[in-house]
């Protein structure tokens, strides 16, 4: 006799007659009313969709198999003609639920259908068509298949849509596709990640540095926090207690952290631990802290006094404490007091430019900044990758960049006799949104049509008094989520829009034309991004900033900024190292300047007295040339911009010295005479002097 320890459950198995045949042939499970004949030569539509970017990118299987083996199944089961098939890849990585007119490949599928172009639909499940709650989007594409007579194929049914039953099943496979996501999801996963975050266990959250996820079973602190030693002991003693050391003050702390060369903890080997943490990561050594914002974070986290958060609740006592209740307070109170005694000013936000939202990054580590109030824009980055704060702006004045902008905008669309003709070709390029915007009005128009419906039947007192409490309340719970949906799409109408009706941007235009001033920044703006697509600022040099504007219909204007007052100086280790080694060598004046490019003669010149003691070239501050930087001039080189432009608008006058060589000498040079200067790349077509033309400000 077998014990009963000893006997083995069994296993769940599929089965696979049914799905593999089902999947393979869905005219195996289909009860023909008459044989079905397929318009193998004519366009049908091949619709795949994945939830999420992580799906996308990690189950490739369900990616792979609807992109590539559906195609096949069209080719060599139904025969169809490969060269008809019409990929809808466009929603990948985007949910079921949006509707019609929030994803780009099933508005773009209907519209198809509706204009008679699509004869058949090819899908692997419905449920990659539509999640819809409501079924409002479902209904409004059965509809128009119902209209055009369209075959949808799936992996386990054909919806002949001019067929009621058909378009009725369609109908209802829809509704439970919704009904399983709904269960799955809503009704068990988040109740049940819900249930365990408030049980003090771990809910897939971003993993705190410190801690790891106790996985064994028969743990009492299985699913919980628990410290991971070597980590541990990194928080407290050289985040917590050194910030005290440092009076709470965080920044200090920072830089602190920045000169530490390698990792600031070791690394730990734990794919969930490595999937969640959001240090930077280098992949068998450790991880560094990235930000000031991160490392604030982690001063202020009271997870590591054991206390579990989760929304507005918390559970002190949950896990293992890194830190004591002492050193937790004297902490905060450290870091409350120096923010009070810093009293950070606001920001001034008043004032508007056209520039706002129209200047891009040079890259990815930049900051972007426009500010009207202080007439500047500034890019801030990090001078290293252990930086964990900008530490270094450049600025170039906002009201030359607008003198730019204006410029070239005046000359593309404002001048040209073409304007009009300009304007019908950016309005269209943007119809689809418009298109997109009026399938989601038509969405709420539906829903709205359905809300009041209901409303009626409850209050009339007839229909009423035969209700069941129960279906009244299901009424009241459907107007609710009728409401919620339709607050939610008008919140996507009312996002901002490039879009601009033709009528109302050829009127804009022409207000542009007869007074440039004549309409507020933010109406001139809507205007220009209907036809920017942005604008790339480079600093190239102390006073050389290059410009990039780029255009939907047109080529790039491209130039360069020539600032009368250079940047910031920024002198680094290496340079000072470079500037004393040649002062103990007395190298000559070009060597000087060639080994330094960055920096201009007269600069080299103070800081070599601050830093040497003694001058390693003269100042030469009645000298043009002097303030210019090697930099600065292989740029107006390759820009083909001469000297002598910069010359006559720093108002410059030639002199000789006494071996007779000829300079441009600043000695008579009055200050409000001098501007900026925006050069622009092959602007003219004569340009035998070598130069382009420039737009001063």
């Amino acid at each position: 006799m077998l014990l009963e320890s000893n006997v083995k459950p069994k296993k769940k198995r599929l089965n696979e007659g049914n799905i593999f045949i089902t999947m393979a042939n869905p005219l195996a499970v289909f009860q023909m009313a008459e044989p079905i004949k397929f318009p193998v030569d004519e366009p049908i539509a091949l619709y795949g969709r994945q939830s999420s970017l992580f799906q996308f990118q990690n189950r490739t299987e369900s990616r792979d198999y609807q992109i590539e083996e559906q195609r096949k199944i069209l080719v060599l089961q139904y025969h169809w003609n490969e060269a008809m098939i019409v990929e809808y890849f466009d929603d990948f990585a985007v949910s079921g639920t949006l509707g019609i007119g929030e994803r780009v490949g099933v508005t773009r599928l209907l519209d198809d259908i509706a204009r008679g172009y699509i004869k058949a639909v090819y899908v692997f499940l419905v449920d990659r068509l539509f999640r819809d709650k409501l079924l409002e989007n479902v209904i409004r594409f059965a509809k128009t298949c119902y209209e055009k007579k369209i075959i949808i194929i799936t992996s386990c049914y054909l919806y002949r849509m001019w067929i009621q039953e058909d378009y009725e099943k369609f109908i209802d496979d829809c509704k439970l596709a919704w009904k399983a996501l709904d269960l799955q999801l809503n009704k068990r996963m988040l109740p049940m990640r819900a249930f365990a975050s408030h049980s003090g266990k771990y809910d897939s959250r971003t993993m705190n540095i410190g801690y790891v996820v106790n996985r064994d079973k028969h743990s009492p602190t299985y699913k919980r926090y628990v410290a991971l030693p070597k980590h541990a002991e990194v928080v407290k003693e050289k985040i917590f207690l050194r910030l005290i050391d440092y009076g709470g003050d965080a920044f200090a702390l920072m830089h602190e952290l920045e000169k530490q060369e390698g990792v600031h903890f070791p690394w730990h080997d734990d794919p969930l631990f490595n999937n969640k943490i959001e240090l930077i990561k280098i992949p068998g050594v450790g991880y560094r802290i990235g930000t000031y914002t991160t490392l604030l974070h982690i001063l202020r986290n009271p997870v590591y006094i054991g206390t579990w958060k989760t929304g507005d609740k918390e559970y002190p006592g949950n896990h293992e404490a890194i830190l004591d209740r002492q050193t937790w307070d004297t902490v905060q109170y450290l870091l409350d007091k120096r923010q009070e005694s810093i009293h950070p000013h606001p920001r001034n936000r008043t004032g508007d430019s056209i520039l706002k939202g129209l200047i891009l990054r040079p890259t990815p580590g930049y900051i972007v900044s426009v500010s009207p109030a202080n007439g500047e824009i500034s890019l801030a980055w990090k001078d290293a990758e252990n930086r964990m704060h900008p530490n270094r702006r450049d600025i170039i004045p906002l009201a030359t960049v607008e003198t730019m902008f204006q410029d070239v905008f005046t000359r593309r669309v404002l001048l040209d006799d073409k304007c009009h003709q300009y304007a019908q070709a950016a309005s269209s390029l943007y119809e689809a949104e418009a298109k997109d915007r009026v399938h989601i009005q038509e969405t709420m128009n539906g829903l709205e049509t359905r809300r009041r419906a209901i409303l009626d039947d409850l209050e009339n007192p007839k229909m009423r008094k035969k209700m069941s409490e129960r279906t009244i309340e299901e009424k009241y719970q459907k107007v609710g989520e009728i409401e919620g949906e339709v607050a939610r799409l008008n919140a996507v109408l009312n996002r901002p829009t490039k879009y601009i009706p033709l009528p109302d941007l050829i009127s804009l235009i022409e207000q542009l034309r007869a007074n440039w001033d004549s309409l507020p920044p933010a109406k001139i703006r809507d205007v220009a991004l209907v036809f920017c697509n942005g604008i790339l600022l480079t600093p190239r040099s102390n006073h050389i900033w290059s410009f990039e504007v780029q255009w939907e219909l047109w080529q790039k204007d491209t130039g360069i900024i020539w600032l009368n007052v250079g940047d910031k100086y920024h002198w680094y280790d290496d340079d000072i190292a470079t500037l004393k080694d040649l002062a103990n060598r007395e190298a000559l004046l070009e060597e000087v300047l060639h080994a330094l490019p960055k920096f201009s003669q007269t600069a080299i010149s103070n800081m070599s007295v601050r830093e040497c003691g003694k001058r390693v070239t003269p100042k030469g501050s009645h000298r043009l040339d002097a303030y210019m930087t090697r930099e600065d001039m292989s740029v107006l080189a390759e820009y083909g911009v001469g000297i002598e432009q910069i010359a006559k608008m720093r108002g410059a006058v030639k002199a000789r010295e006494f071996n007779g060589s000829e300079y441009w000498s600043l000695a008579y040079t009055k200050r409000d005479e001098c501007h900026d200067t925006i050069f622009f790349v092959d602007r003219d077509v004569n340009r035998d002097d070598g130069t382009n033309r420039e737009v001063s400000r």
